[in-house]
This record gives structure tokens, sequence and C-alpha cells, in this order.
């Protein structure tokens, strides 16, 4: 079942260069996150998301340093390798300062046209509204002279179909597995969401389709074993999350801004194209990159471990990523407080051996009881 996802992000490269063949649309890398995908398809492009990678760290240096986030500099590495040669243009969202600035870098290294949204930090509807009205018609444009075609009233509302749809197919995945702790491998699971980065959204969608037909018939293990909720913003890398199937223990719900900040993600409306991106933009689960005061990751995040029947919950922090670091102090006290065990450990997307995470991991499931050794 899980085969032609595997597949999909065997040989990524392959992977998209099939599909852009297949449906003649130039490739728009989007960096994350939360860029809605459905603009630059409703555009006739192909989006891909990019997360970061695993490679060494050779060329990034020269212009980010060694204690910047690990996506940024991966991300950077596979485009001075001349490894991303198949990515005709790039969008950018404003989550941080780290993008900010390799927003710039890009625009001064590499020939290729790079798009900017910057997301709004004003707490008013109506200050997002005047912000983003001008934001989204300098996208739409850029879109436009990348890919050679606009942007139609009907494009935009098919492609808002077909990205909803994707999201709620992974919101029924994500369900399963809650319900059923264990019925999914950890690492399938991932893979899972790491294919739907690279292939075409009906492609992904037929084949996420025919899994959860096929889920159905699967029972979970017997037992119980030690439940766990992850949060973060990027659950690579992969050998790392099968480290849970290996010791025993069932991740049942996330909180990676890869995964469910992103998969929680309504349907983009698309009556007002400027009130459907900051819908989209501002919606979903609380993120800590997005100033949002009537949304509290506080409670938001008590309740999803209470909800999942989890107990604990690890904090899978990818280095440098400074908004995240900022919100986990308050994150882990308030846990405390409500007597829900937590841990974090710590992830360089370019590190060789999860040996290490492996002994952490295994402690705390020990601490927090249910694990036989």
């Amino acid at each position: 079942m899980f085969a032609p996802f595997y597949a999909a992000i065997a040989d990524i490269s392959a992977t998209i260069r099939r599909h852009r063949d297949r449906l003649g649309r130039p490739v728009i890398g989007v960096l994350p996150a939360y860029f809605p995908p459905e603009l630059i398809h409703a555009a006739g492009g192909y989006p891909v998301q990019l997360w970061g990678a695993g490679v060494a760290i050779d060329h990034a240096e020269a212009y980010l340093q060694p204690y910047c986030c690990s996506v940024a500099r991966s991300v950077l590495e596979l485009e001075m390798r001349g490894r991303a040669a198949l990515i005709q243009a790039y969008v950018f969202t404003s989550l941080c300062d780290t993008l900010i600035n390799l927003r710039e870098l890009y625009r001064r290294l590499f020939d290729k046209p790079i798009l900017g949204l910057s997301i709004p930090v004003t707490q008013t509807e109506q200050g997002r509204h005047t912000f983003l009205a001008g934001a989204a018609e300098t996208i739409m444009k850029g879109l436009e002279a990348v890919t050679g075609r606009s942007v139609s009233p009907e494009n935009l509302r098919a492609s808002a179909g077909q990205f909803g749809r994707v999201r709620s197919l992974q919101r029924e995945l994500y369900r399963l597995r809650r319900e059923r702790p264990g019925g999914i491998k950890n690492a399938d699971f991932h893979v899972v969401i790491k294919a739907g980065f690279f292939l075409p959204v009906d492609e992904y969608g037929r084949l996420l389709e025919n899994l959860l037909t096929g889920l159905v018939s699967i029972d979970p293990p017997t037992g119980r074993r030690p439940r766990l909720v992850l949060s973060g913003m990027v659950f690579e890398p992969l050998d790392a999350q099968r480290l849970f199937d290996e010791i025993g223990a069932d991740v049942v719900d996330d909180d990676f801004a890869s995964g469910w900040r992103t998969v929680s993600k309504a349907s983009l409306p698309v009556d007002d194209p400027v009130e459907g991106i900051a819908e989209y933009v501002f919606g979903g689960a609380p993120c800590c990159c997005i100033h949002h005061p009537g949304k509290d990751r506080h409670d938001y995040l008590v309740k999803k471990v209470r909800d999942a029947g989890a107990d604990g919950l690890v904090f899978w922090y990818v280095k440098f990523c400074e908004p995240d670091a900022f919100d986990r102090p308050q994150l882990l006290a308030r846990l405390k407080q409500e007597g829900i065990p937590a841990t974090m450990v710590e992830i360089d997307l370019s590190m060789k051996s999860v040996e290490s995470l492996r002994t952490r991991i295994q402690a705390f499931c020990e601490m927090i009881g249910g694990l036989e050794i």
C-alpha cells in the first residue's frame, strides 16, 4: 500500500521530471511554509514544497552561518550544487528573519524569478486585508509571468477544490492514526505526507484514496504501547522517524508545520481571493511563526495531547529554528503544569547517525511507562 509513496521520494528529481513532462507545467519551488499551492496550480504551475534536505553543507556556509536554520542551509545547498535545476522559480513567505534573508540571497545569487508573500503581523482583519490586497496582486502577476497563463476564477476554483480534497484525505489519515495507535507505522505515515510535497495534486489524491481504502482493513497491534505526540517545524529526517517503530512506541498525532499545521487548513475560499489567502495563512492549527492573538498554542497543544490519548510529547527541534526555540520554554512549562510529560530532541537535517536520538527517545518512553526493553 505504501510502495507508491516510497517510490515517489526514492528519486525526487526523477519524480518531478516525469510529472513535469507529463503535465507540461513549469516547476515552482515553495520555500516553507504556508504559501497556498492552489495559486501556483491555478496559474498553470507545478508546485513542489521544499522543507529541507539531508545533504552535507559545503557551499551554503559561504552565505549562511553554521548556527543558521538547517532547513534554510540545506535548500540553499541544493541550488548551489545545481541539484535544483528543475525548479524554474521560487516563492517565499516571510515566516522568520532567516527566510526573509534567504529570499534576498536567492535574488542575488540565482537567475530565477523569486516571488515573496509577506505575512502581515497586524492584529485586525481589516489590516490584514489591506496589506494582503497588494501582496496578492503582486504574487498573481508574478506567477502569471512565470507560467505565461492567467489565473482565471474558474482555474482558481478548480485548483482550490483539488487541494482542499487532498488535505481532507490527509486529515482522514491523521484520524486513522489517532484512533488505531500502531496501525500505521510512523515511518510509513511520514513518507505518505512527504510524497505530497513533490507529487502533482491529481496523482497524489488518487494514491491517498487508494491507501485509505486499504487501511480500513488494517488492525492495530494488540497491547498498550507508549503513545506520543510530536511537535516541531519539520518531521525530517525520516531515518529518525523510524526510531519510534523500532523501539515500539506509537506516534498518534503531530504538530509539525510540514504536517498537521498545513494539513489542518481548510479549502482555499475563492470568492474573494484576498480573503481566501488570509484565511488560508491564518487558518488551521496555530504556529509559532504566525502572529494570531486569537489562537493560544498552549491550550491547543494540551488539548491535542489529551484528545489523542497520548502519554507524552516530544519536541522535534530542527537546529536552529528561532521561532520554535522561542516558543518552547513556555510550552514546556504549561505541559508540566498540566502533568503532561515532555522532552526535546535536537535534529540536524544533515546528521549521519540517529543512535543518540534512539537513546533519548527510548529513555523518555521508559519514563512514561509501557515500554518493555
